[in-house]
């Protein structure tokens, strides 16, 4: 039983808020980005560490394949296959160029 929890723990899950557009991802129970619809049709999603809970300009601590940068991709699904969280037949989404 303590091995299925620990698995648990290491997935990444992404949370939609019922108040805001922002979306939560969290690395098991911790809180760990924040990832940003696009603001209009066309638009990329922008997906960042949540500067709660790494503070610094380093985000020390930040669980790959996180970078302390905002990361966008062309849709939600590329966020999905990039954090692991489907799987995808060409392997995982390369984020875009900011």
């Amino acid at each position: 039983m303590r091995r299925a929890a620990d698995r648990r723990q290491d997935r990444y899950a992404i949370e939609t808020l019922s108040y805001s557009p922002t979306r939560l991802v969290k690395l098991g129970r911790r809180k760990v980005a924040m990832l940003f619809q696009p603001a209009e049709a066309g638009a990329p999603w922008q997906l960042y560490p949540n500067p709660d809970a790494f503070p610094g300009l380093g985000f020390e601590g930040l669980p790959a394949p996180l970078r302390p940068e905002f990361m966008s991709f062309p849709d939600l699904a590329a966020v999905e296959d990039f954090l692991g969280i489907r799987g995808s037949s060409s392997g995982a989404a390369m984020p875009l160029a900011a």
